[in-house]
């Protein structure tokens, strides 16, 4: 078994700390384990373009590599040689550090379980060139992951969208989550260490996550020392309300049904909707399915008013700059 810790905080600080400390709770359920630890913080992991280079190749019969050559690959190879996964990252402004967001973003696309195998069904069919056998479909096994957000705030709501954003690591991965702990008051903690209850979770936290692998995730229970939360899956307490009964979880996408019992709010996920979860196959598979469609629905009408939109291109956007100058003003340099 192949164990990695993520650390995306300030070396030797309190991400560093906790995350070394669930790792040690993996050893304790995983003696003969490989464990390494990566802190990213001297990394240059530049943000995803849009450039839309990995998809096309995949399409061609290429791999998906990402065209853009940082320290990306360096930590892209690392999660892929690991069986179970422990992740770190601060809180800034709300949510996690920007690094861990650029690396999600870059990581997604090249490791979704539902669109490579979409490409890679159309190649056996002959609809797209390559052969499917030749993509290394260990990029897409099982996967288990724990997540810890630290922030520095007692104040919960001032990092609000750090543990509900950790998910997005391993979501298109389909990773199983184990653990997504909110470690948010560390400005009044001072030193982990000062909270042996909090360390001593660390290490549940790691025993749990390699005492998943090879399980199938259904037979994997979450740990929750913090509360099971309102979602059944991501176990966190955001809602989206649309001003009827029926909310969403904007992690996972599924819908529930609330009521109200007094000052006691509920709600309700159906079977049905926890199964398509975002990070689910299923869930997955709805969104690859929403975007293949979009060739067919935008395609005709960019053709039909491409006139009228290469000029706006042309005079509004490539010439924005000259165009934006009011009457008067000079057009000197």
């Amino acid at each position: 078994m192949n164990i990695l810790g993520i650390s995306f905080g300030q070396k030797n600080h309190n991400d560093d700390i906790l995350v070394k400390e669930a790792l040690y709770g993996c050893r304790e359920a995983a003696p003969d384990a490989d464990i390494r630890f990566v802190n990213t913080v001297t990394m240059n992991i530049g943000r995803c373009r849009g450039c839309g280079a990995c998809s096309r190749a995949l399409e061609q019969g290429k791999d998906n590599d990402c065209i853009f050559k940082d320290d990306f690959q360096k930590l892209e190879d690392m999660v892929r040689w690991a069986d179970c996964l422990i992740v770190g990252c601060p809180v800034y402004t709300l949510q996690p550090a920007g690094q861990f967001k650029d690396f999600v973003d870059r990581f997604s696309c090249r490791h979704d379980i539902s669109a490579i195998p979409w490409v890679l069904d159309k190649r056996r069919s002959g609809e797209l060139p390559g052969n499917a056998d030749d993509f290394p479909m260990d990029r897409l096994r099982h996967r288990y992951v724990s997540y810890i957000s630290v922030g520095g705030a007692s104040t919960k709501n001032w990092v609000a969208m750090g543990a509900p954003s950790m998910p997005l690591f391993g979501i298109s991965a389909g990773m199983k989550t184990i653990c997504n702990y909110d470690a948010h008051h560390m400005g009044t903690t001072g030193n982990p260490y000062l909270d042996p209850e909090l360390i001593e979770r660390m290490h549940e936290i790691g025993r749990r996550t390699a005492g998943a692998y090879g399980k199938p995730y259904e037979e994997v229970e979450a740990y929750t020392p913090q509360g099971e939360g309102v979602c059944p899956v991501c176990h966190q307490n955001l809602l989206m309300l649309n001003g009827t009964t029926t909310v969403e979880c904007p992690v996972c996408g599924i819908e529930g049904h609330l009521s109200v019992d007094g000052d006691k709010v509920n709600v309700e996920f159906s079977e049905d909707q926890i199964n398509r979860a975002r990070g689910t196959f299923r869930g997955l598979r709805e969104h690859t399915t929403e975007i293949q469609s979009f060739g067919a629905i935008c395609g005709p009408k960019i053709m039909a008013n491409k006139e009228m939109i290469d000029k706006n291109m042309n005079e509004r956007i490539k010439n924005f700059d000259k165009a934006i100058k009011s009457p008067g003003e000079s057009t000197g340099k």
